[in-house]
């Protein structure tokens, strides 16, 4: 389909030079997972500044989780004020659907400095790319989505309906944001979460349980090994235990995007802690990780799985017999999230981003839990992944956008927009 007379005019209207300038200013500031309310506060301001409405808020983070859906957390935030921020703009032709833009500004800690050759928080700009952490996960599409609002807005074309861009708190530990944003009332019509997949359309993502484990040995001098139980040895027969379990969840998946993919569900194991002095056998381990939840599983099912696989371990083994495991489930707690295939916004969103880039776009599947089960499992609102930038150089060193990605993501925006909300 070819671009309209008004769809040009909008487009041309992105100031691309104001985005850019402020993803780099959004970029120095720091907004790891917990911390997150300076950002909020400077976000709102530009908001504020382009005219729209702007509701900012105080998350009372103790009584949300009180609540039966909270999605969990990892971070303490006791010391730290957590905010809730949407703005929004009401089109001038009248009543209307609402098409949200849901974006997180909390980003991973930056690591090991000596591994980055960029300053993380420095949002260097070369030809092709800005660094910085949050660049590709997820500031780039939260910016993309604002100007996007911001073209349509300045072009003032006569627009049914309303957009709204919800910046979202602790989506990198659970999702409290996106849940405190919804129990607020801010829902619409239908959502596109801003996530990193170079321009492909993602409408399925699969689910992950965090847990942490604790293994219990005997200890003993190293001379006398044999007189003690090493945790470590009995950690060796868990991981295999696991790798197997690994190996049967993803045996035989179906479904039409994440069974195309090599490791749909994965079960990783991220940290193991053990022992305390190198002539002693260790008597103590944990280990955390998280396992891939599946396509509409049950995450009470899951869990229920990978305990009873330890459980037969322990039940074989003399020692774990008497000294069982502990299993916590901590941190958050990601259900699978999908719409259908065939959902008008699918369907809207893959001709926009034909017409503009002359091909096809790719649909596929998310093998990591992000906001989108949130808004559709909880606020019942039909959500799409969509958004600038590779996943795979998400939470690395030199973490990047490419600028060109940014400006076309915006550009995506606003014909989504511009064709949805006159659907």
């Amino acid at each position: 389909m070819a671009l309209t007379a008004i769809e040009q005019n909008v487009l041309a209207s992105l100031d691309e030079q104001g985005l850019i300038q402020t993803l780099r200013d959004f970029l120095r500031i720091p907004s790891k997972t917990g911390q997150e309310a300076v950002a909020q506060r400077w976000l709102a301001q530009r908001m504020q500044d382009l005219h729209l409405e702007v509701d900012l808020w105080s998350i009372d983070v103790p009584a949300l989780q009180q609540h039966p859906d909270f999605p969990g957390m990892e971070v303490d935030r006791s010391q730290h004020e957590a905010l809730g921020l949407v703005s929004s703009w009401q089109g001038s032709g009248g009543a209307g659907k609402r098409l949200i833009f849901n974006g997180h500004l909390d980003v991973v800690p930056e690591g090991d400095l000596t591994q980055w050759s960029h300053d993380p928080w420095g949002a260097e700009l070369d030809d092709q790319f800005i660094y910085g952490r949050g660049a590709c996960d997820m500031k780039g599409g939260l910016i993309a989505a604002l100007y996007a609002i911001k073209a349509i807005k300045d072009s003032g074309v006569l627009l049914p309906g309303s957009l709204a861009l919800q910046s979202v708190i602790g989506e990198e530990d659970g999702g409290l944001g996106t849940f405190a944003t919804l129990l607020r009332g801010h829902t619409g019509d239908a959502a596109i979460v801003c996530e990193p997949t170079n321009l492909k359309l993602v409408p399925a993502h699969a689910g992950a349980l965090t847990f942490l484990v604790h293994i219990s040995g005997k200890s003993a001098h190293a001379c006398v090994r044999l007189e003690g139980v090493s945790v470590l040895e009995k950690y060796l027969e868990i991981h295999r235990a696991l790798i197997q379990l690994e190996k049967e969840r993803n045996s035989n998946v179906t479904h039409p995007l994440l069974g195309k993919l090599d490791l749909p569900y994965p079960l990783n194991i991220g940290r193991v802690q053990a022992g305390n002095w190198s002539s002693s056998v260790p008597d103590e381990l944990f280990f955390e990780g998280r396992i891939g939840v599946a396509m509409g599983e049950n995450c009470q099912a899951v869990r229920e799985q990978f305990e009873q696989t330890l459980n037969r371990l322990c039940q074989a083994d003399d020692w774990l017999k008497d000294h069982p495991l502990e299993i916590v489930w901590t941190g958050g707690q990601f259900e699978s999230g999908e719409i259908p295939l065939d959902h008008p916004l699918v369907q809207c969103s893959g001709v926009c981003l034909q017409d503009l880039t002359g091909q096809s776009p790719a649909i596929e599947g998310l093998t990591a839990g992000t906001d989108l089960r949130q808004l559709v499992n909880f606020g019942k609102i039909p959500a799409l992944l969509l958004g600038p930038g590779d996943v795979r150089v998400a939470h690395m060193p030199n973490e990047r956008v490419r600028t060109t990605d940014i400006l076309q993501a915006a550009r995506a925006y606003i014909l989504i927009a511009l064709r949805y909300l006159q659907q």
